[in-house]
């Protein structure tokens, strides 16, 4: 296990590598400009539907395809393409219904700077917003592929999608400008979703539409919907992070949309490095022993992923803080991206740096929460912490400026959903020992 969680790590740590390499190559090829603000405000719904789905239905489905493979193979093939078809049409279905209303949505999000950028915002989201049906299929691959021990395929598929999105923008950017960017963010999933597709599993398709509109398809997914929305209400409060950010950056000086931007992706994109192999490994070994009701091991296994996450994570953020300000000003200067540019950059790492510690360590606090089917407890907890973030936000705002209500807003998001899961996880384990005693 503790092999997987490091070449996971190693990866994923490339993978970020390449998209904070993209980050910089995209800051001098476009700069802080108007039309970069445009795409990155474009690009945070889409990037919201796609995280939730992907962050939250492995959690919601993986115990539960597990179980039907533990009846029968075929069985948990026949289950998994019934509920794929299922839920991509779905998905399909939400897909319209945001770009129907893509322009109420733009304008809730940075109705601050006017029309002409809404509608320009609006413009380049609406293509992004039909990748959603391919993340949810992708996602389906990815928990397959978990079932069967084999956790590098997935992040060695993110890792060629970024290096695809980088090429595209690098080589399309002279002839389609913020374009090359969209065709980025859509090839990218398509391509994840290919490598991770199990192929020899399609035989098993045409077995499972003749069980797609029935009484047990509708008893598939009252229980995995009973299982996963709760996750996708506390998924979306968590990265309501996004929302946040550009909301308060949109009443700030053209350019720092972009600014916050950068600086949310360097540390949440670093911190996410160290964490993604913990969080892929301990998830189903947690699960595992829960199954099997050894309830002091899995607490055991919690509190030693926690302490990992923390350390790690102020590690990360230091050396983030003291060293790279210094390869910034190396790599981000030149092009449409000036020295001035990247000191107004640097200029926002404190703002980010405790926002940067509940990044990093809010998934191994509510995955054990999950692992014991307790996920409505902290969807209350995190809506809870949705309008305490707004509203210390907005009060910040008015008071000190956007850049502080951004900070604020983070922080009070962050850790009101850390505080509660450790109570949560606090009390239910206890009561859990309990009973298996």
């Amino acid at each position: 296990m503790k092999k997987s969680a490091g070449l996971i790590s190693l990866v994923y740590g490339v993978t970020v590598g390449i998209q904070i390499f993209g980050q910089i190559i995209v800051a001098r090829i476009f700069g802080a400009n108007l039309s970069l603000d445009a795409f990155v405000s474009a690009v945070t719904i889409p990037t919201m539907l796609t995280t939730v789905i992907a962050g939250t239905l492995n959690n919601a489905l993986l115990p539960q395809l597990k179980k039907h493979q533990i009846k029968s193979e075929e069985d948990g093939n026949i289950y998994f393409f019934r509920l794929m078809i299922l839920l991509g049409g779905i998905a399909l279905a939400s897909s319209i219904f945001v770009d129907v209303f893509s322009v109420q949505f733009a304008t809730m999000l940075i109705g601050a700077r006017g029309q002409s950028f809404i509608l320009l915002t609006d413009t380049l989201m609406k293509w992004m917003l039909y990748t959603l049906p391919f993340t949810l299929v992708g996602t389906f691959s990815n928990s397959y592929l978990y079932t069967k021990n084999k956790f590098v395929i997935p992040s060695i598929a993110y890792f060629i999608g970024s290096i695809l999105n980088l090429g595209i923008i690098i080589f399309l950017s002279p002839m389609l400008g913020i374009w090359s960017m969209v065709l980025a963010f859509i090839s990218a999933i398509v391509l994840q979703l290919f490598i991770t597709f199990p192929y020899k599993l399609i035989p098993y398709i045409q077995k499972s539409l003749k069980t797609v509109i029935s009484n047990r398809s509708l008893s598939d997914l009252k229980i995995l919907f009973r299982a996963w929305i709760p996750l996708i209400v506390s998924t979306f409060v968590l990265r309501f992070d996004g929302i946040l950010t550009r909301t308060f950056s949109a009443g700030l000086p053209t350019g720092y949309i972009v600014y916050t931007n950068l600086v949310s992706k360097l540390f949440s994109g670093l911190v996410g490095i160290i964490m993604i192999g913990i969080q892929t490994v301990t998830f189903p070994h947690i699960v595992e022993l829960i199954h099997r009701n050894d309830i002091r091991r899995a607490a055991s296994q919690v509190r030693k992923a926690k302490l990992y996450a923390f350390g790690l994570t102020i590690l990360t953020i230091l050396v983030i803080v003291f060293i790279s300000p210094f390869f910034m000003r190396l790599l981000l200067t030149g092009g449409k991206f000036s020295g001035k540019n990247v000191e107004v950059l640097i200029s926002l790492f404190p703002y980010f740096v405790l926002p940067a510690l509940a990044w990093g360590v809010d998934s191994l606090f509510t995955q054990p929460i999950t692992a014991i089917g307790k996920q409505y407890m902290m969807t209350v907890v995190n809506i809870i912490g949705v309008f305490l973030a707004w509203g210390t936000g907005t009060i910040a705002n008015q008071l000190f400026g956007g850049l502080t209500a951004i900070s604020v807003a983070l922080i009070v998001l962050g850790f009101t959903g850390i505080i509660g899961a450790e109570i949560i996880w606090n009390i239910q384990s206890k009561k859990l020992l309990l009973v298996h005693k």
